[in-house]
């Protein structure tokens, strides 16, 4: 779980730091829709990586079975969302 959480983070802030430069294929600084894309779905990760690692140490099933799978659905959806950006 504390692995899975420090991988949301990395995601997570990784998107959110690159909402005013360029990255891979996506110029977000031409594009006001992508930035709020990487904003919104950098900061949802990154908090999910924090409740992650409090949930890591209640050891309740349930609340991490929850939170795998809201960052996983998460995920999914912000880099999905991200294949509507790509230059054609």
């Amino acid at each position: 779980m504390i692995v899975y959480a420090i991988i949301l983070g990395i995601i997570g802030s990784y998107l959110y730091r690159h909402q005013q430069r360029p990255f891979l294929l996506f110029n977000p600084t031409n594009n006001p829709a992508l930035q709020e894309l990487l904003r919104i779905g950098g900061f949802a990760l990154i908090l999910m990586a924090l409740i992650a690692f409090v949930i890591a140490w209640t050891h309740v099933v349930l609340l991490i079975g929850l939170i795998l799978l809201l960052g996983c659905l998460s995920t999914t959806f912000v880099l999905l969302a991200l294949l509507h950006f790509l230059p054609k």
